[in-house]
């Protein structure tokens, strides 16, 4: 799990849209490498610069957006409708070219039960969730799909403590699987506790690579606010 650090405002949006295909690159490209998450092949390499977000997410990447009512969920439409937003081309959503409601609700029933997502079921309007619920049912859809690399921006952002645990164990369940996890958060505890490794982004660029086993609150802050220097390569 790489964690991004930074004060917000930084690059970290415009990092996430550039790896989901939602922003243009000015320079460099995007390479999605590695086997998917638990079937034990390598695929290799694949340089997914000119690819649409539609072809990205059907190749392995899942996505946790950072403001769940603008990206991630529509309010006024049932949970098993969210459940196949972004995955609508793919197994258990689509059989041939059509919606398959009847495997989307069951699988939405798994998820609820998987991920305990709490509403009377499957056909319960997204607005009647908390908002720890609704985000239970987003993570519940990205992870279900096993991604090859899932990108979580602000996970935990506006949940209550139980759902924060709750997320938390799941994305530590799903890096010991296997999946890579590219963390953003503005939390440094979260950053610290779940990254294997830390990335400092200020002014668009990544300018200190820190051990989450040995940097402290105040030392990260240090580096996002530019008090303190590069450390590592960048």
């Amino acid at each position: 799990m790489v964690g991004i650090a930074g004060v917000e405002g930084n690059g970290q949006a415009e990092l996430v849209d550039a790896i989901m295909g939602l922003r243009p690159l000015v320079a460099g490209e995007v390479r999605l490498d590695g086997g998917r998450a638990g079937d034990g092949g390598d695929h290799g390499p694949e340089d997914i610069t000119g690819w649409s977000t539609r072809a990205r997410r059907e190749a392995g990447l899942g996505f946790i957006p950072e403001d769940r009512h603008r990206q991630g969920i529509l309010l006024d439409a049932p949970l098993w409708e969210n459940r196949i937003l972004g995955h609508q081309t793919l197994p258990p959503a689509a059989k041939g070219q059509f919606i398959d409601r009847k495997a989307a609700r069951a699988d939405t029933e798994r998820i609820m039960t998987e991920y305990d997502v709490r509403a009377p079921g499957p056909d319960t309007l997204a607005v009647a969730l908390s908002g720890g619920n609704q985000q239970k049912l987003i993570v519940g859809r990205e992870m279900s799909s096993k991604p090859r690399l899932l990108i979580a921006a602000h996970p935990t952002r506006g949940v209550d403590i139980g759902a924060q645990a709750a997320i938390w164990e799941l994305l530590k369940d799903a890096r010991a699987e296997g999946m890579g996890i590219l963390l953003i958060s503005a939390d440094l505890d979260e950053l610290i506790g779940l990254s294997d490794t830390l990335q400092v982004m200020l002014r668009g660029r990544l300018v200190a690579t820190l051990d989450p086993a040995s940097v402290t609150p105040e030392d990260l802050g240090g580096y996002m606010t530019g008090a303190r220097g590069a450390a590592g390569a960048a």
